[in-house]
């Protein structure tokens, strides 16, 4: 009996989670001074638990964090890249697209769990002008989450177009027929520079969002 309600009274519940993604370029200190796109993601989640949960940041295998790191309640969290294979043998629910994850060393306790990375642009398999950047949100809940979000900022990137919106420019087609950005999955909502997607009320979700753009740069 004294198993049963053990059992009974764990849980582990999330409350929301809400992603900030930017991409933007930076210039090479070096000849040609080529430049170089950076996802930079910035994420806060809310849950509160009685069982041990780790802090931890999946990976697309293609797509790999350069650096991550997690703090909670002001405390600085230790993080360290592991399988796939390893995460789940400690008994966590590991998302269906990664390979590597990044978990905490310590175990954390309730509250605000904020975690930032940054995270590899790459060309798209098969191209040779787009580039893309995926992110994987990946999260089970006893109880539904109450909200879900992830939105990505494109102003920077935007902004670096050279000429962006004039007929003379040479990447004038691609922005007047909505090209120049293609994004996954759909049900966004796109406001000024920013997109945003939301979900509500959900138990789990392990989803990719994928943002593909024109590499005018290269």
């Amino acid at each position: 009996m004294t198993i049963l309600l053990c059992f009974f009274f764990l849980y582990h519940y999330i409350e929301s989670t809400h992603t900030y993604a930017k991409l933007f370029l930076t210039r090479e200190k070096t000849y040609p001074y080529a430049l170089r796109p950076h996802v930079f993601i910035d994420q806060k989640v809310i849950a509160y638990t009685n069982q041990e949960r780790l802090a931890y940041i999946p990976e697309d295998p293609r797509y790999p964090a350069v650096w991550a790191r997690a703090w909670i309640k002001g405390h600085p969290l230790s993080m360290k890249k592991y399988t796939r294979t390893h995460a789940a043998g400690m008994g966590l629910v590991v998302s269906q697209h990664s390979k590597y994850i990044w978990l905490s060393k310590e175990n954390i306790p309730d509250g605000e769990l904020h975690k930032q990375a940054e995270f590899a642009v790459l060309p798209a398999e098969g191209t040779q002008k787009i580039d893309e950047y995926v992110c994987i949100l990946n999260w089970e809940s006893d109880r539904p989450i109450e909200e879900v979000t992830f939105t990505m900022d494109l102003g920077s990137i935007t902004m670096a177009i050279p000429g962006i919106g004039r007929q003379n420019n040479p990447y004038y087609v691609q922005w007047l027929y909505g090209t120049f950005f293609r994004l996954e999955p759909p049900g966004y909502q796109r406001v000024g520079s920013t997109v945003n997607w939301r979900w509500s009320n959900i138990p789990r979700i392990d989803q990719k969002i994928r943002i593909q753009w024109y590499a005018w740069y290269r």
